[in-house]
C-alpha cells in the first residue's frame, strides 16, 4: 500500500500527515551562530543579593562539598538556590534522566532571578542534552556558567549557539567545596577573583610559582579562547555544537586518557581542520594515574604541536591537575607562548547600574 505524506513544520518538530494520522519527530537544532555579524555578549557581573543556583547536568550531585560550598557564596552575600531534587537524583551513572538534567538547566536559564548557573560536577551526559537546552533564552538574558571537564560540552555549545561567554573553572565538588586551603588555594582565588570578585577591564591570567608554562613554539596571537577538555572537543566535532577553530585560541585539557587515545582524539582534530584553523594553543594538565603514562600522553601531545605554525604553550595551569585557574571562554585573548603568558584583552562581564 502507498501511503502520502504531506510535511508541515512546527517550530522545531516536522509533522508528517497521512492515512495512518500525524507523525512528529524532532529536527536537528538550528545553528544560529551562522548569522554574519552577530556581537558576543557577556553576562552581568554578580553583586550583593543576586540568586545563584546549582544544577546537576552531567553525573550525580554529592551533597556535602556542594553544601560547603553554598555556605561559602552565602558570605558573600549572594543567593543560593538548590533545586529541588538535586540530591539523590540519579538514572545509572548520570545525575537524572536527560529529561530531568535538561529541565532543570532550562529552568534556570529562563528565570530572570537567576545571575549565575554553578553545575556541581562534571563526569558524563552533557552531549546527550545539548539538543534540548534553550540557548535563545540564554542570548536574550545572558548569566554566568561555569564548570570544566564535561562541562566542556555545555561551554562549547553556548559559545556556538548562544554567543554568550562562560568561564571554564573548578567545580564546587571539585576545588569549590574544600575552600581555600593550601592544596587547593590557587584554584580557589582563582575562581573568586575572577567570578565572585570580576574585573572590570582586561586582565592577565595568574600562573603559580610551581607550575610554570613551557613555550614550545614562541610568538604572540590573538583570538578567542575556545576548547577545554579534548574528549568533549572531539566528541562534538561534525555537530551543531562543535567548536568553531577559525582564528581561535585553542584550549586542551584532559584526565586519564592513554596516550594512544590522545593520539586519535588529536588526529581527528587535525583531520577535521581544526588544528590548522586556529591562531594558537594553550595545552593544561594530561593528568594521568602515573608518571610513565603522563609522559608517553605528553609525547604525543608534543608530536602534534612542536611543529605548528602557530604559538603553543604546554604546562599551563588548568583542568584536572593540582591547578586549575578560571578562564573566559569565548572571550578575546592573547597569548604569548615564548613568556607563558595569556591575557585576557577585555572584561568578560556587563555592568549593571546600581
Amino acid at each position: 500500500m502507498t501511503t502520502t505524506m504531506t510535511r508541515r513544520e512546527v517550530g522545531k518538530r516536522v509533522l508528517f500527515s497521512g492515512i495512518g494520522g500525524i507523525v512528529a519527530t524532532h529536527l536537528p537544532a538550528a545553528d544560529r551562530s551562522r548569522s554574519p555579524q552577530r556581537d558576543w555578549l557577556s553576562p552581568p557581573a554578580l553583586r550583593r543579593g543576586d540568586t545563584v543556583a546549582f544544577a546537576a547536568p552531567a553525573a550525580p550531585a554529592g551533597e556535602k562539598l556542594v553544601l560547603a560550598f553554598a555556605e561559602i557564596l552565602k558570605k558573600t552575600g549572594l543567593n543560593v538556590r538548590i533545586p529541588d531534587g538535586l540530591f539523590g537524583r540519579r538514572s545509572r551513572y548520570l545525575g537524572g534522566t536527560d529529561a530531568e538534567r535538561a529541565e532543570e538547566l532550562n529552568q534556570l536559564i529562563r528565570d530572570p532571578k537567576v545571575r549565575a548557573i554553578f553545575p556541581v560536577r562534571g563526569g558524563f551526559g552533557l552531549t546527550r542534552i545539548l539538543d534540548r537546552m534553550d540557548y535563545d533564552a540564554l542570548r536574550a538574558d545572558p548569566k554566568i556558567i561555569t564548570g570544566y571537564s564535561d562541562l566542556t560540552a555545555l561551554h562549547l555549545a553556548v559559545a556556538r549557539q548562544s554567543r554568550v561567554t562562560t568561564f571554564h573553572s573548578p567545580l564546587p565538588m571539585h576545588r569549590l567545596g574544600l575552600g581555600e586551603t593550601a592544596e587547593n588555594a590557587f584554584s580557589f582565588r582563582s575562581f573568586q577573583q575572577t567570578i565572585l570578585q570580576p574585573p572590570r577591564q582586561g586582565y592577565d591570567i595568574p600562573v603559580p610559582a610551581d607550575s610554570q608554562p613551557i613555550g614550545l613554539v614562541p610568538g604572540t596571537a590573538r583570538g578567542r579562547l575556545l576548547g577545554g577538555n579534548l574528549s568533549l572537543i572531539a566528541s562534538t566535532i561534525g555537530t551543531p555544537y562543535a567548536i568553531e577553530p577559525q582564528g581561535a585560541i585553542l584550549l586542551l585539557e584532559d584526565v586519564h586518557e592513554a596516550a594512544y587515545r590522545v593520539d586519535r582524539m588529536l588526529s581527528q582534530l587535525r583531520l577535521a581542520g581544526v588544528l590548522k584553523a586556529v591562531a594558537g594553543v594553550v595545552v593544561g594538565s594530561f593528568t594521568t594515574t602515573t608518571p610513565q603514562e603522563e609522559t608517553e600522553v605528553l609525547a604525543v601531545v608534543r608530536e602534534y604541536f612542536e611543529n605548528a605554525k602557530v604559538p603553543v604553550v604546554m604546562n599551563f595551569p588548568v583542568g584536572h591537575g593540582r591547578h586549575n585557574v578560571t578562564l573566559p571562554h569565548g572571550a578575546m585573548v592573547e597569548l604569548n607562548a615564548g613568556q607563558g603568558a595569556l591575557r585576557v584583552l577585555e572584561t568578560p562581564f556587563s555592568w549593571r547600574k546600581s
